[in-house]
């Protein structure tokens, strides 16, 4: 079902900036990860790497008949080839992302643009939804033409009951994604059952994986006082208690434990993070994110 402001997701000043943001990327990383994403291809491709001796079998066209008029000898010029880039963009779409619209927002939109640079680089791009369990998923799709079906997509988020489970999620995607690549992760990381064990999962499964925590500066400095009655959204469940000042920092204290507890995992397994405020401007988190990722050639 798309969400009442669907239409302001990708609003025309969003798309007006997507290719700005592409320009930009390119200009401060061209050719930073370029030998990160190679591999040793015997053939016609883009860039000469080096020669070896001929052996019977070998493609004619391969053979340096310069180098055979100089030395006499025959050799096989080898080129490195890019290969494709799968890039899983895995959205959270559970009752917690839904509790502030511009969270689920805020993910949709650093979901297309990171989707965008993909396609641009003629990568293969898949889009997941997921909540307690991996959603419906996009399909893999190459070329920037193709964009719009990332943004038809993303208009129509789910609406995923239960609570979120990431170890739940990650097993199912392991299970389908059949080639190994990038996966990023756009979520609060709400799971009760915390994150370690999906994330080392995805770690052993050889994909390279992105955390990107969204989240309302409500969450992480609430400031209401008195008698309150709150609802966890994703369970349903309620609690009736008096805030004052005492309790906030509580509060507080135990969010920023949680942060950091995630963030730390992160630095130790190899995983990139980033934590995100839904008033940060999309395309600045965006290149925040391309500093850490391999998006680009």
């Amino acid at each position: 079902m798309a969400t009442a402001d669907s239409a302001a997701v990708f609003d025309t000043a969003f798309l007006s900036k997507l290719e700005q943001l592409y320009l930009l990327a390119k200009k401060l990383f061209r050719g930073e990860h370029r030998a990160e994403r190679r591999s040793r291809q015997t053939g016609s491709s883009l860039e000469f790497a080096d020669y070896r001796n001929y052996v019977g079998g070998d493609d004619l066209r391969t053979i340096d008949w310069n180098a055979y008029g100089r030395l006499d000898r025959l050799f096989i010029k080898l080129f490195e080839q890019e290969q494709d880039l799968h890039i899983y963009l895995l959205v959270d779409a559970s009752a917690s992302m839904r509790w502030s619209p511009a969270k689920l927002r805020q993910a949709c939109r650093i979901a297309a643009s990171l989707a965008y640079i993909g396609l641009v680089n003629l990568d293969r791009v898949n889009v997941h939804w997921f909540g307690a369990d991996l959603g419906e998923d996009m399909g893999l799709t190459r070329g920037k033409s193709q964009f719009h079906k990332v943004l038809q997509f993303l208009r129509e988020p789910p609406e995923l009951a239960g609570t979120t489970r990431l170890l739940e999620t990650c097993r199912a995607f392991t299970k389908q994604a059949r080639r190994r690549g990038l996966v990023y992760l756009l979520s609060d990381f709400f799971d009760p059952a915390g994150c370690e064990e999906a994330l080392s999962l995805l770690r052993f499964a050889q994909f390279e994986v992105h955390l990107i925590q969204v989240l309302d500066p409500r969450e992480l400095d609430p400031t209401d006082t008195g008698d309150l009655r709150l609802r966890e959204d994703e369970s349903g469940a309620t609690m009736d208690l008096t805030a004052d000042e005492s309790l906030l920092r509580l509060y507080r204290q135990e969010v920023r434990a949680f942060l950091d507890k995630l963030a730390a995992f992160s630095v130790e397994r190899g995983i990139g993070h980033l934590q995100t405020s839904t008033e940060t401007p999309f395309e600045d988190l965006v290149l925040k994110v391309l500093r850490n990722g391999v998006l680009l050639r």
